[in-house]
């Protein structure tokens, strides 16, 4: 009886450690503390996957949803990318067309615009009021910082990241964020409608 219970409890340490290797293995980062201050603040300039030229104070007076990611990402970048279109499709039809998204690639050596436009069609994405960028790399990082974004690149090339959606309000402040894969968007997306709402009355 002795010998079954010390076999068992060796046989749950084991699938303990082995749950944290992998773990290790497919490392995110937790999201940290963002920033109070409005995006609109950033000069960045950046190039979308239609190699246009664009601004974040561009998109001032409505909601932007903002996602960061990195094309070689095969696991856990399509599924946030996904869950960035669930969000962006559970808000009113009415008044989506008033919502962009900016989906921000933090490989800036590999994601060129021309792969991104790859990337966007190969998602069905290359739709309207959706911009896959790129930038500088101190531009993407300061961004990055102000989201509450952590990314470190590993030796084999990969990305560890945290896993975010966020939403800036018409002021360019962050008001919504989702943190986490395959989590539920559609109080996400009431908050968004709120916003086009009370903009639309003032």
């Amino acid at each position: 009886m002795r010998t079954l219970f010390i076999l068992s409890a060796f046989l749950l340490s084991s699938m303990s450690a082995v749950a944290q290797h992998h773990h290790g293995d497919s490392a995110t980062l937790k999201a940290e503390k963002v920033s109070e201050h409005s995006m609109y603040h950033l000069k960045a300039e950046w190039i979308t996957h239609r190699n246009e030229s664009v601004t974040l104070s561009q998109f001032k007076g409505e909601p932007v949803i903002v996602v960061m990611f990195y094309g070689n990402c095969t696991q856990v970048c399509p599924i946030l990318i996904r869950d960035t279109w669930r969000l962006y499709n559970s808000i009113d039809e009415s008044l989506r067309s008033s919502v962009n998204v900016l989906a921000v690639s933090f490989d800036r050596e590999n994601d060129s615009p021309e792969v991104l436009k790859k990337y966007a069609e190969y998602e069905q994405l290359n739709i309207e009021g959706w911009h896959f960028v790129t930038a500088k790399e101190a531009d993407i990082r300061s961004l990055a910082m102000m989201l509450g974004v952590q990314y470190v690149k590993k030796s084999d090339g990969e990305f560890a990241h945290s896993n975010l959606v966020s939403v800036l309000d018409t002021e360019g402040k962050v008001a919504v964020r989702v943190e986490g894969l395959n989590q539920p968007m559609t109080s996400a997306a009431r908050k968004v409608e709120d916003m086009l709402k009370h903009h639309t009355m003032q």
